[in-house]
Parts: structure tokens; sequence; C-alpha cells
């Protein structure tokens, strides 16, 4: 192993290990969630429009639609700030803000100068419908082999402030809090920049303790990007994924818009 290689190690590891440190929160994202890359363009600007819809027969959340909207900024070299707004439209009632997001990437590494980019995510949002407080940590993985680049998340999710533990008629104590495990991954072939196939996928583990694949939905992707200069440039990708465990939704429909400009 040289010593790029170990430096990138040890980077990874140190991340991982500050994510480990959160320990309550949500079940899964929605089905407007993204790969969050560790890459960050100092000074660039990026207005993004997400969204997507899932089809779950029998289920709550049957027909459910969710879009979030985004304006961030490369505040310095390594770290991109963000804020979001979710819109949630379940069946049968009113679509509502659900959620307002400060999202944040802070580049670890170099990109391209070790075995792999790092980086790593943090989030604090608030649970407007709930009145909850959440924050989400972790490490951002990106490596490429040849002209194929995978990228990979892995994110804790906790819910701030104490929550008070009530025991049931029988006098046992139920647990409330706890610590979520979500993970977000990709796969594309770099080609055309208009037009690059791949895959994409999403789940969710549970809480530490009891870890298990509550939901997980993998499908294809695809992905481009325009130039269309004076540093501007538009990118998409969008994916149809399909849920793999019985928490799942059956078929998740997603999208992804951004303008970038300096």
């Amino acid at each position: 192993m040289n010593v790029r290689t170990r430096h990138a190690a040890r980077l990874a590891a140190a991340a991982l290990a500050c994510a480990g440190a959160l320990a309550p929160g949500l079940v899964a994202a929605g089905p407007a969630e993204k790969v969050y890359m560790p890459t960050v363009s100092y000074r660039e600007w990026e207005v993004e429009f997400r969204g997507g819809a899932q089809d779950w027969p029998g289920h709550d959340g049957d027909n459910a639609q969710q879009y979030v909207a985004d304006i961030g900024y490369g505040i310095a070299p390594r770290w991109f700030t963000e804020l979001a707004v979710s819109y949630a439209k379940q069946p049968g009632s009113a679509g509502r803000v659900d959620e307002i997001e400060w999202e944040n990437v802070i580049q670890l590494t170099e990109i391209g100068a070790h075995w792999m980019d790092v980086g790593l995510f943090a989030e604090l949002a608030r649970d407007r419908e709930e009145g909850k407080n959440e924050i989400e940590l972790g490490p951002m993985f990106q490596k490429e082999f040849g002209r194929a680049q995978f990228n990979l998340n892995l994110l804790f999710k906790r819910e701030l402030g104490i929550r008070h533990a009530e025991a049931d008629e029988e006098g046992d104590v139920a647990d409330e809090g706890g610590t979520e495990f979500e993970y977000a991954w990709q796969w594309k072939w770099r080609g055309n920049p208009l037009f690059e196939p791949g895959v994409q996928g999403f789940g969710s583990l549970g809480r530490f303790g009891s870890l298990r694949s509550e939901e997980a939905k993998l499908g294809p992707a695809f992905f481009g990007r325009a130039a269309l200069g004076s540093g501007r440039a538009l990118k998409y990708d969008a994916a149809f994924l399909v849920g793999a465990t019985r928490g799942t939704p059956d078929r998740t429909l997603r999208f992804q818009l951004e303008y970038e400009f300096f």
C-alpha cells in the first residue's frame, strides 16, 4: 500500500468513526433522495430541483410524491453548503412543505490524487409536520475504474433532543431512540457526457442494535451534463428503482436537474 493509499484509508476511517459517534431518527428517505458527491467547486452556485414518485400497492405510501428545491454555494475550496426545501404529497391529502434542510459537503481529499476520493456529508433538517430536528452525518466515497465511476454514501441519522421512553401496560419500556443507518450508491459508465448509463441504489438497515435490510431499491439510471459556456452547465440524472425487500415500494421513479454557474 503506497503513501497516497494509506492517507486515503486513514481519512476514510476517520470519517466513518465520526459518523459512528452519532447515536434517534427517520426510517427511510423519500422518493426524491439523491447520491451525494465528495467534490466541491469553490465559488460555484448550484440551483437544483429533484423529485420522485413511488408505486406501493396496499400501503399508505402508494402513489406518494416528493419534490425538493435546493440552492447552494461553494463557500470555501473544500466546503459546499446548500439550503433545501422539501415538498411532499400523500394520496388523499394536500401537499405540504414537510422539511427544511441545511446540507453541507466537506471535501477531504484532492480529487484524483489518491486511490479513493473521500468527503463528509452533514445535514441539519427541520421536520415541520412532527416538530423535530434531525442531523445526518456520514462519509462519501468515490472511485474511478477506467471509464467507470462508483460512488457510495454511508449516512447516519439521528433526532436531536431528549426522547422520554414510555412503559406499556406490562411495564416494558419502549425504545424510541436509536441511530438510523442509510446508504446510497451509484455506478456509471463515463463516455459521452450528454448521456451516461448506470445503476443507482438506496436503502436502510434500520437502527443500530437490530440492523437488517429494512429498505432496498435499485435500478437503471442515466446521467448527463451539458456545458453552456461562461462557467455554466446543466446536469441531470434519473432512475427507475425496483424494491428488493417487503419494506420497500415496488417501484420508484426519481429525477434530478441541476444548473451550475459562477
